[in-house]
């Protein structure tokens, strides 16, 4: 499973490689305390694994059943 920063709403092309859920959040957690300035804290925070989660869930889907969502609202700001 690949997931890029792109993906997630970041201007990087950075991309992690994994196995599982587990590898993938532990390499963004690594990539965005180093490049996107994320703190311990935000990088440990619920809603911003979840949100995580939901990116990584959501770009792993055939793009015929994506689900189309707003971009207007995101709150996705590079650090």
């Amino acid at each position: 499973m690949t997931i890029t920063c792109a993906a997630m709403g970041y201007d990087c092309g950075y991309g992690v490689t994994g196995r599982d859920m587990d590898q993938i959040l532990s390499g963004i957690k690594h990539h965005s305390l180093e490049f996107h300035g994320y703190s311990e804290e935000e990088l440990n925070s619920p809603d911003v694994i979840e949100r995580w989660k939901g990116e990584i869930r959501q770009s792993a889907r055939p793009d015929a059943i994506r689900t189309p969502r707003d971009e207007s609202d995101r709150d996705v700001k590079p650090h």
